[in-house]
């Protein structure tokens, strides 16, 4: 009986996964397990920028630890071109085709991305405000472009179906 629920189990597994990658074409564990990475490190990358902006914007006591935050984010830069480099375009995710059809723009966006994190950094070591915000201000614009030419608008999300 026991191995009965095991092949039950694995059958009632592979019965979800195959509808809810059914629609977007057929995903492999690989992609699957792929896009989760990639999503962990984006989302550690808005964890670091809503921790700035939170600082910044509620004066908190923590200024100090901004540039712990850009050098992580600045590592997290160069974590960006190899989560993204399986091809998981025909996966519903937020990611636009378009980062594999436009490499180079796309990377230069993410290099962009590092220097705008350095420049942060930089600021927050030399404990100016003013150079703060507008380094923040700055990487928060690198942010965007990258967001606007290679991620789906935010209606269009899959976490919104």
């Amino acid at each position: 009986m026991i191995g009965n629920r095991g092949i039950w189990t694995r059958g009632t597994s592979a019965l979800i996964l195959a509808i809810a990658f059914g629609a977007a074409g057929a995903a492999s564990a690989g992609d699957v397990e792929n896009i989760k990475y990639r999503q962990k490190v984006m989302s550690g990358i808005g964890a670091d920028m809503g921790a700035i902006s939170d600082i910044l914007k509620h004066g908190l006591p923590f200024t100090a630890n901004i540039a712990i935050h850009a050098n992580k984010l600045e590592n997290a830069a160069e974590l960006i071109p190899s989560a993204f480099e399986a091809k998981t375009a025909d996966i519903d995710t937020d990611a636009k085709a378009d980062i594999w059809m436009k490499p180079d723009e796309w990377k230069k966006l993410t290099a962009d991305f590092a220097l705008a994190a350095d420049v942060l950094e930089d600021a927050a070591d030399d404990e100016d405000p003013v150079a703060i915000k507008a380094a923040f201000k700055g990487l928060g614009k690198s942010c965007g472009g990258c967001h606007d030419a290679f991620r789906k608008p935010k209606e269009e999300s899959y976490k919104n179906r």
